[in-house]
């Protein structure tokens, strides 16, 4: 029978490598709201994905009274053109959420606040905030910080009118979910518990599994090349701890999530039919208080969007279930409002009533209308010009190689393998960790 410390050195040495592009990659992927994530920029990289920067487009705007003028917004910043597409010049580096006109304005929901465009950007509201949602009626304007905390202000004078969270009675809250949407959740450190608790158990298994890989392979080469004794026996010491140990449950959480996402479309079928009860999800489900996809006001009702469905208030106390299915954007034109949805069906409201929007791409980031034309702006199925860059950001570059595709198509059954690995190094590290400390205790 092979001896657990072998399984263990071969699990290591051969899955380790892609366990560490995969935690560092990881962790620093679930905090996409870091600047330097997109400031920082590569042009060294392979061609194939030379256009990974183009999913990190969010809002597309042409100016009705003057179609040749075009503004997108991102991540990356935003970019305007003067000749209806053909060249684009960058305006700001701020991260663009939205851009929202109404009337003869524009506003911007960015990293730093809200913004207004004249001519270039101008600091307007709520600046320090990160903004991931924006609706503009006639008489105000309604922001969502960090798809948690409600800001009401008065559209003319700026003032706050008042600051909200979104209290959705448990009662309110008994839906079941799909699998597949489940499964990203939890991988996306979104799916245990609310606020950033979840954030930080994915952070948590990241910091771990990469000093573990780090440390594995240090104690490994010093005791291969016969240096450093002392030190090895030390690093080994905190290598095998109750804290990796703990890493257990987050990681196994990863592994197994990772490798369905892998395989995402391979397993679409099962990851949509099999729903999970409500009884047995963990407790962010009966709150999403820091859930807020979408919003919008218009000027009588508020709307926000969670991976539940749309709820709709009048005062932002009451809150209950108007229409099911997650509403990533809520873009209103006039009287209609428009909605995309996230593994949910995209819909458009008129009058208050919900009828499905045919023919349009799945999670389209806005609506364009030119003359009695729309356009739906999508960063997968996109005809409309955009800026054309030749490097892409490190956000970009980790997620190429957090997925594969930096390396190849087939590489996702490399991940694959580091994840049955990680499984091996669990169940052999966990009973070498046991055999130590029984031994450690039977010498007293």
């Amino acid at each position: 029978m092979v001896k657990s410390y072998r399984l263990h050195k071969f699990a290591g040495l051969s899955g380790g490598i892609v366990l560490l592009i995969l935690s560092i990659s990881g962790f620093f992927l679930d905090h996409d709201k870091w600047s330097f994530l997109y400031t920082t920029t590569f042009k060294s990289v392979p061609s194939h994905i030379l256009d990974a920067d183009k999913r990190l487009y969010n809002s597309y705007h042409i100016d009705k009274k003057n179609p040749q003028h075009i503004l997108v917004g991102g991540y990356r910043g935003l970019y305007e053109s003067f000749d209806g597409g053909e060249q684009f010049v960058d305006v700001s580096r701020l991260q663009i959420l939205a851009i929202t006109p109404y009337e003869d304005k524009i506003y911007c929901a960015t990293s730093d606040g809200i913004y207004i465009y004249v001519n270039t950007l101008e600091k307007l509201a709520l600046q320090n905030r990160y903004i991931t949602s924006l609706s503009i009626s006639q008489k105000y304007i309604v922001a969502v910080e960090d798809k948690e905390k409600i800001f009401t202000l008065d559209r003319e004078s700026l003032k706050l009118l008042h600051t909200s969270s979104v209290n959705i009675k448990k009662s309110q809250l008994r839906e079941d979910i799909k699998l597949s949407r489940f499964v990203r959740d939890l991988h996306y450190g979104r799916g245990l518990f609310d606020g950033d608790i979840s954030l930080l158990i994915n952070d948590y298994g990241a910091i771990v599994l990469t000093f573990l890989a780090l440390s594995g392979y240090t104690v490994w080469f010093f005791i291969k090349r016969k240096r450093h004794v002392k030190f090895s026996r030390a690093l080994i010491k905190t290598h095998a701890n109750i804290f990796s140990i703990l890493a257990i449950i987050p990681l196994l959480i990863l592994a197994i999530t990772g490798v369905f996402l892998d395989h995402s479309s391979a397993l679409s079928k099962l990851m949509s039919s099999v729903k999970i009860s409500h009884s047995i999800l963990p407790p962010v489900y009966d709150s999403l208080k820091s859930d807020i996809w979408s919003i919008d006001y218009d000027g009588k009702v508020y709307r926000v969007g969670n991976r539940y469905g749309i709820y709709k208030s009048e005062d932002l106390k009451e809150w209950r279930l108007e229409n099911r299915g997650l509403a990533y954007k809520m873009i209103r034109k006039g009287e209609t409002l428009y909605i995309s949805g996230m593994g949910a069906p995209n819909r458009v409201v008129i009058d208050a009533v919900y009828m499905p929007l045919a023919n349009t791409p799945h999670m389209f980031r806005d609506v364009i209308v030119r003359g009695e034309k729309l356009e739906y702006f999508s960063t997968m199925h996109n005809k409309l010009p955009l800026p054309n860059l030749n490097d892409i950001t490190l956000y970009s570059l980790l997620l190429a190689l957090h997925d594969g595709s930096f390396f190849s198509e087939w590489w996702v059954w490399i991940n694959d393998f580091a994840a049955f690995a990680l499984l091996v190094l669990f169940v052999t590290g966990t009973i070498r960790w046991y055999r130590k400390k029984r031994l450690f205790k039977g010498s007293f």
